[in-house]
Formats: C-alpha cells, sequence, structure tokens
C-alpha cells in the first residue's frame, strides 16, 4: 500500500536562520567593547596606529548594526503571515530574558560608582573600623559625591534614563539600548503581518523613505546650538540614545527581510559574489569613518556615523544570508557562532566589569585587554549556553509528561 502524497500547502514553512548572522553579532559585540575601553583609557598603547584606532573610536559598527539586525532576524522568526502573535506574551518573553540582566547589572554599576566616589581604597570590613559602620560611612561618602544618585538609580531601573539623560548620572551606558528595543519589540507583531501585504513597489518606498526620520535627525543636530543642555557632550548623547529614532533602523531590516524573500537578493548566491560584496561593504565601512572631520558640521558627522552606516550594515548583512564568501565562512564556524550568539550579554555587562577591572590591574597592557575580552565573552557564552540547556531540559520534561498523561488517559 502506497503512503498517501503528501500536500505542499500543510507542509511546516521552512525555517528561517541564517548561521552567519551570529559572527556578525560578535563583530559588532566586540566593536562596542573596544570603544568603551579606549573611552576609558585601556587602549593608550595603541594610539600610535592610525589605521586601526578609527575602527575602535568611531567605531566602525556602532549600535545601529544592531537594530538593523534584529529587525532582519525578527521579522524573520515571525514570516507567516497568518500566524498570530500576541504582543503581550511576546514583550514578557523579551523582558525576562534582557531585563533581569540590566536590571542586576545596573545595581552592580551603582554600587561601584558609590564606592569610586567615597575615596575608599579597601573595601569595607578589611579596614581598622567594623565593617558594618565603614560600609555605612562609605555609602554616605559615596552618595554624597554623586549627581542625583538615587533618581539617576531610578531613571535606569525604569528605562527611562535615555529620554532625559541629563536629569541623571550615567550608570551603566548600554541600557539605553533596551528603551528603544522593547519599544520596537512592541510593534514588531503588528508591523511584521502589515509588510506582509505589501507590494513589491511598496517595500522599495519604504526601503528609502526609512531613512528621512535619521536624516532630519542629523539636520536638527546640525543646525542648532546646545539648545536646553549644558554642552556639546550632553548634547550629543540625547541624539545618539534618543529611542524613537531608533525605531526607523529597526524596521529598516524588518524591510530588508522581505526584500530578501521576494528574491531581491538572490544574485548574491552566485558563487564569488557574496565574497565581492563583502570585501566591498567592509571597504565602504572602513571609508566612512574617514567622512568625518572635527571641522565639519556637526549635522553632517552625525549623518556620516549614524545614517550612512545603517544603509552600509544592511548591505552588508544581505552579504552574508547565503553563508558564501571568506567572512560568511568564518562567521559560522562553531566557537564564533556560539559566542556570537551570546554577543548581547557583553553589551549589556562589560561597562561595569570595565570599571571594576581598573580597580584591580592595569587595563592599559595589551595582556590585561586580551584577559578582560576573553572573561567578558566566556562568562557570557557560558551563561547562555546554560539557558538554553535549560530551555531544552524543560521541552523534554514537558514531553515526556504530556506521553505520561497519554498513555494513561489510554
Amino acid at each position: 500500500m502506497t503512503e498517501p502524497a503528501i500536500n505542499s500547502s500543510t507542509k511546516p514553512a521552512a525555517r528561517n536562520y541564517f548561521p552567519a548572522l551570529d559572527g556578525l553579532r560578535l563583530l559588532a559585540s566586540i566593536n562596542i567593547v573596544m570603544l568603551h575601553l579606549g573611552s576609558s583609557s585601556a587602549l593608550g598603547y595603541m594610539a600610535d596606529y592610525k589605521w586601526l584606532m578609527p575602527l575602535v573610536n568611531a567605531p566602525a559598527f556602532a549600535a545601529g548594526i544592531f537594530y538593523v539586525l534584529a529587525g532582519f532576524l525578527f521579522a524573520s522568526k515571525f514570516s507567516d503571515p497568518d500566524r498570530r502573535i500576541p504582543v503581550v506574551p511576546f514583550m514578557f518573553s523579551r523582558i525576562a530574558k534582557l531585563y533581569r540582566l540590566h536590571f542586576f547589572m545596573t545595581l552592580l554599576m551603582f554600587a561601584v560608582l558609590v564606592f569610586k566616589f567615597s575615596g575608599y581604597n579597601h573595601l569595607p570590613g578589611f579596614g581598622e573600623g567594623p565593617f558594618f559602620a565603614e560600609l555605612a560611612d562609605c555609602a554616605n561618602k559615596g552618595l554624597s559625591q554623586m549627581v542625583n544618585p538615587w533618581r539617576s538609580l531610578l531613571l535606569h531601573l525604569t528605562l527611562t534614563w535615555s529620554i532625559v539623560p541629563d536629569l541623571g548620572m550615567k550608570l551603566n551606558e548600554p541600557s539605553w539600548s533596551l528603551t528603544s528595543f522593547f519599544l520596537c519589540y512592541a510593534i514588531t507583531p503588528w508591523f511584521s503581518r502589515w509588510l506582509f501585504r505589501q507590494s513589491n513597489r511598496t517595500l522599495w518606498i519604504l526601503f528609502g523613505a526609512l531613512f528621512i526620520p535619521g536624516i532630519l535627525w542629523a539636520v536638527t543636530f546640525g543646525v542648532t546650538d546646545n539648545l536646553w543642555f549644558d554642552g556639546y557632550g550632553a548634547k550629543y548623547r540625547f541624539f545618539h540614545i534618543f529611542a524613537p529614532v531608533r525605531i526607523f533602523e529597526y524596521l529598516f531590516g524588518m524591510v530588508l527581510f522581505r526584500l530578501y524573500k521576494e528574491g531581491f537578493f538572490d544574485f548574491l548566491k552566485k558563487d564569488y559574489v557574496s565574497g565581492v560584496a563583502q570585501l566591498l561593504m567592509l571597504a565602504a565601512v572602513y571609508g566612512s569613518l574617514f567622512l568625518m572631520s572635527p571641522k565639519a558640521n556637526p549635522g553632517w558627522n552625525y549623518f556620516a556615523h549614524h545614517s550612512l552606516p545603517i544603509m552600509l550594515y544592511g548591505m552588508f548583512l544581505v552579504s552574508l544570508l547565503s553563508g558564501k564568501g571568506f567572512l560568511a565562512k568564518f562567521f559560522t564556524i562553531g566557537i564564533v557562532r556560539k559566542v556570537g550568539k551570546a554577543s548581547f550579554y557583553p553589551y549589556l555587562i562589560h561597562l561595569p566589569i570595565i570599571t571594576i577591572a581598573w580597580g584591580i590591574c592595569n587595563l592599559n597592557q595589551p595582556a590585561n585587554t586580551v584577559k578582560l575580552l576573553i572573561f567578558i565573552y566566556t562568562i557570557s557564552t557560558l551563561y547562555n549556553e546554560f539557558k538554553t540547556w535549560r530551555r531544552q531540559k524543560k521541552k523534554v520534561s514537558a514531553t515526556v509528561g504530556n506521553t505520561k498523561r497519554t498513555k494513561n488517559e489510554l
């Protein structure tokens, strides 16, 4: 007896998965960590490498790449137009994954800064006085030297610091991205469904139109003075981290996925084409670093560092999707992918660890830089692997439980 033919319409949709993008996450994460190492004076020994430092100080792969990448990946996960995606469960799953780590790292950074501003050169309890007396004295001295410490802590924990950064001091700075990411997550289910109802013409219009808010933001930055901020630095920080602007970078990533699914990037699947495209995009990203100049209008520098790279990041991303090309093959190496999957954790935890490490050793040494990077990415990878193992264990337990219940019912 022959088996009945399987209706192709009933087959589950093929899973959209792009192994090389795990390596891209790692590349972007390392660049951000190196940026903050440099800003903490930990990379002074690299100052003579004029060709290398722009990659770190600019940086080449800035925070925008995380939004493009996240938009592309979530659009790929929600690629079934008939699939209902409840917003609330989706949001709670993202909060459970990211906010807990942000919460604990913010508290850790707060405690580290209290100790740093206290002037103590030893931990409470290791001096001449009793532990609780020294702890109280350390806390009082540290808090008195900080600017609005409790308000700053509240702003960070409520994810509102990026909207009003001038109202509080910086604690765990990379946490600003969670504000905009959670806004992006909130619109993901709706926008992913809406995208599937759009024509190719509309997709290409969106491809260009999504850059308009960022360009207008750059123009506003360039034609205004310091506005209500204390100086240029405070103004730049606000324009850099203000949450709503980042949404358009995320949506650009989602549109890229739809264009990919419609076959507009199929030419990159040809032999050698992906490798050439990757090389060209890397050269373009590197070259864009030298478009900025202290003598140029701040708006132009903002555009060259924010809006233009978003386009380059997007094209670099699609050049990796086929898995072909020299860089895509490197990104798909097992260990690179494992570390890359956990790369958002180093982004959230590295600043407190850098601050603590400066109190232990001199980070302005190559060996200590390497040790710090190994430590940050090792604990992040182990943490991610543990979470993956625990999730798989729960699935197995649930499957076994369902099987037992089914047998009992029979």
